[in-house]
């Protein structure tokens, strides 16, 4: 995250916020805050965000319940005795509905943010039309108030990681199965989804400026994630093109 910037509060994969004040000492007896008074017993804590992780995946399996095999079809999975195999970029998920896994075909799990992503993707009960990438995040109704946030954790990262030289950056969007697009001194679609796309449109530094990237988007993003989501998705990506595993 830029130095200074915030992450956006009471988003999905928010952590937990901070209930009580941190004790104080008096007489080497701990004392906590409790409702404005203070208290020698330690009041229940909050989970971590690993809990809060493997919260939000059961909450993502229930949202998934009831959705028809047609609707997962036109999403572009393919259904499967226990479930049904996504394509995520260069790699397939398997989601299991029985036992609420996502694995990649070797078995090993995938993170727990992309997991939630394909299960909120898998989710979707309307068909919104195909779109090529073309606004920005800032340009999306919903996430304006995130616009600073996203930009420090997603163009400041990419810029200062796989996005600092050309060559570097076309090895690792090739590995992703990037295409070739129009815009910048480089740029590649990206199937993140197979209804979704994203494009990376890179300018290459010179003696004034820095290396600069903008992150295009559907127009209807918003009809398949939430803009919490939607930062998570592009900070997903930038970390796949910057060598970490799914």
């Amino acid at each position: 995250m830029a130095p200074g910037a915030q992450a956006p509060r009471g988003g999905r994969y928010a952590g937990w916020p901070a209930a009580f004040s941190c004790p104080a000492r008096s007489h080497n007896t701990a004392r906590w805050i409790v409702n404005g008074e203070q208290s020698t017993r330690r009041p229940p804590q909050p989970p971590g965000p690993q809990k809060n992780l493997e919260r939000a995946t059961q909450l993502a399996f229930e949202k998934l319940e009831g959705q028809t095999r047609e609707q997962v079809v036109w999403l572009g999975a393919e259904p499967t005795a226990t479930g049904c195999r996504l394509r995520v970029l260069d790699d397939w998920f398997e989601v299991d509905l029985q036992t609420r896994r996502v694995v990649l075909p070797g078995g090993r799990p995938v993170r727990p943010h992309w997991g939630i992503l394909a299960l909120h993707y898998l989710a979707v009960r309307t068909r919104p039309e195909r779109l090529a990438p073309e606004v920005t995040f800032a340009d999306l109704a919903a996430a304006r108030s995130y616009a600073s946030v996203y930009d420090g954790r997603v163009i400041g990262r990419l810029c200062g990681t796989v996005g600092r030289e050309a060559e570097m950056l076309q090895t690792a969007a090739k590995r992703l199965g990037g295409h070739r697009a129009l815009g910048g001194d480089l740029a590649f679609d990206f199937d993140v989804f197979p209804r979704v796309n994203l494009r990376l449109v890179w300018h290459e530094p010179d003696e004034e400026f820095p290396p600069s990237a903008t992150l295009l988007l559907p127009a209807n993003i918003e009809e398949y994630f939430c803009a919490e989501d939607i930062v998570v998705l592009s900070e997903s990506l930038v970390a796949r093109l910057a060598g970490r595993p799914f």
